[in-house]
Order: C-alpha cells, then sequence, then structure tokens
C-alpha cells in the first residue's frame, strides 16, 4: 500500500478559493449575490430569495443518510433551490442529485402538501472539473418520454439538474456566468472582472478572508478534520504494531479510516469521495472504502 506524509497543508483563510466549501457557503448565503447568480443562469428575474438555512439538513427517515446541502433557498414563487460546491471528480453525482430531489420533496410533503402541488425544485452543482467532459460551460438535464416512433414527448415533473463546468471550453451561458466559472478556476482576484455578479463574489471572498470571527470558526473546523485523520493512522498504526504484522498495520487503517469516512458521510452529508479527499486517504484505500459504503 502507497504511503503518504501525515502532514497536510492548511489553507489559512486568508488564501481560501472561492471552491473551497467554507468560502463558497459563506457567500452565496448572501442574497444579493444568490439572486444575481439565479437570474444569470437561469435567465429569469427574481424578486428575493429566503434562506431555509445555509447547511440545511434534510433526513428521509431513520435508516437514510442524513444531506447537508451548501445553500439551501427558495423564491417568492416557492421553487427551492439547492446550490451545492464540487471540488472533486469521481463521485456519481447523477445519484446524488436524485437523493437531494427527493429529500427536498419529502420535506414539502411533510407540510401537508398533496404531490400535485410538489415545488418546483433545482439542483445546482458548481464543478471544479468537467463531470460530463464534453467542454461545455453548462449541462441542464432534460427529460423525455419516447413515443411511437421517434417522437419525443417533453416529461415536466417541475424538478431540474444543472451542472457548471469551470475547466470548459464551450462557452454556452451567459457573460457573468463564464466570468463567474473563471474567477473561480484561476482565483485571480486582480482581474478586471466586467459583470456586476463577479465584482461582488471577489468583493464578498475578500471580505470573508479578512474576517476575523469567521476564521476561527474556519480553523475549528478544519482543525477537527485534520484531527480526525491523524487519529485514524495513528490508530490504525497502534492495532498494526500489536499485532505484529504489516497486514495487521494495513487493516487497522483501512477500518480507522472507513469509520472516519463513514462519520463524515453520515454526519456531514459529504460525498465519499469527498471525505477520502479531506482525510488525505491513498487511492488504493479510497477504493476499498468506496466499495463498502457506495
Amino acid at each position: 500500500m502507497g504511503r503518504r506524509k501525515e502532514e497536510i497543508r492548511i489553507i489559512p483563510l486568508s488564501e481560501l478559493p472561492l471552491t473551497n466549501d467554507f468560502m463558497f457557503g459563506e457567500v452565496m448565503s448572501r442574497e444579493e449575490i444568490c439572486i444575481l447568480f439565479l437570474e444569470e443562469l437561469l435567465g429569469k428575474k427574481i424578486d428575493h430569495i429566503e434562506y431555509i438555512e445555509r447547511q440545511q439538513d434534510i433526513t428521509d427517515g431513520y435508516e437514510s443518510h442524513g444531506i447537508r446541502l451548501d445553500v439551501y433557498l427558495e423564491d417568492e414563487k416557492g421553487t427551492v433551490y439547492n446550490i451545492e460546491m464540487q471540488q472533486f471528480s469521481g463521485d456519481k453525482l447523477e445519484m446524488r442529485v436524485r437523493y437531494y430531489q427527493s429529500g427536498i420533496d419529502r420535506r414539502t410533503l411533510e407540510k401537508g402538501v398533496h404531490y400535485e402541488d410538489l415545488r418546483d425544485s433545482y439542483v445546482i452543482f458548481v464543478c471544479a472539473f468537467d463531470y460530463f467532459g464534453t467542454g461545455s460551460a453548462v449541462y441542464e438535464k432534460e427529460s423525455f418520454m419516447r413515443g411511437e416512433g421517434e417522437s419525443l414527448i417533453p416529461y415536466e415533473d417541475g424538478s431540474h439538474v444543472i451542472f457548471l463546468n469551470s475547466k470548459y471550453k464551450a462557452g454556452n451561458a451567459s457573460e457573468a456566468i463564464l466570468e463567474y466559472l473563471d474567477y473561480m478556476r484561476s482565483n485571480d482576484g486582480t482581474k478586471a472582472y466586467r459583470s456586476e455578479l463577479v465584482k461582488k463574489v471577489k468583493d464578498a471572498v475578500e471580505d470573508v478572508r479578512q474576517d476575523k470571527t469567521k476564521e476561527e470558526r474556519y480553523m475549528t473546523l478544519t482543525m477537527k478534520l485534520e484531527d480526525m485523520r491523524r487519529a485514524g493512522f495513528r490508530e490504525g498504526k497502534e492495532e498494526g504494531k500489536e499485532e505484529g504484522k504489516e497486514e495487521g498495520k494495513a487493516e487497522g487503517q483501512e477500518e480507522m479510516a472507513l469509520n472516519n469516512v463513514g462519520r463524515l458521510v453520515d454526519k456531514e452529508g459529504w460525498s465519499v469521495e469527498k471525505a477520502c479527499e479531506i482525510l488525505g486517504l491513498p487511492a488504493e484505500m479510497r477504493a476499498k472504502i468506496e466499495k463498502e459504503l457506495l
């Protein structure tokens, strides 16, 4: 099994990019920015939005996973939007979308709404990679039923899925959205951006970076994750020493890593891929853990 240094560099808040989950949540929880983003992406006017709660927990039942949505909000028409940053590729994002939408729908139904009155919903993944691999800046799901012959009948159930790609080659989006993706990819705050959206995003990122109250919260979360990662490897090594075998050592490390990843998936709602990346697990161990948990 490959080895990896136990120490990893913790990015200070003063350098944190928009692609970081903490930064993304802080920036997109600003109503003015979120409205501009949605208006540019969807091409429609939004009067105002209401945050159900940033990092909203949605639970589908006592046996199901809890999920944490980076930004969860609704507009004046009751449309529900889940906007989430995706830093790491490799996860089965289509299945995550399905799970998110079912959670949103059940949350609505719990209020006594008949299924015919389910709200329209959007799951928007802002990706730091090209998940579908064709170079488009924006991918949007369209649903159809196949009729007789080659006829396609639109299938409209009010659910919408959009993937954004910061590594785009084909600019099939508004100038503001393309600038947003450019800024996200480059993390270049010195460039003179033209759109109001990115000007406000850039200013918000700088505000967060200089906010000492947010720095304490960010470092507390980051250190907790780092402590969890270190503890997992230390305990795995100790178990291996007690057994006196290299195989035992590897098994101990894998068991602790599995427990830590499972904890992050259950408690924080992270994907297995993201939890493995944050904990700094080597590729061989990730593959085994994904097989266990997915």
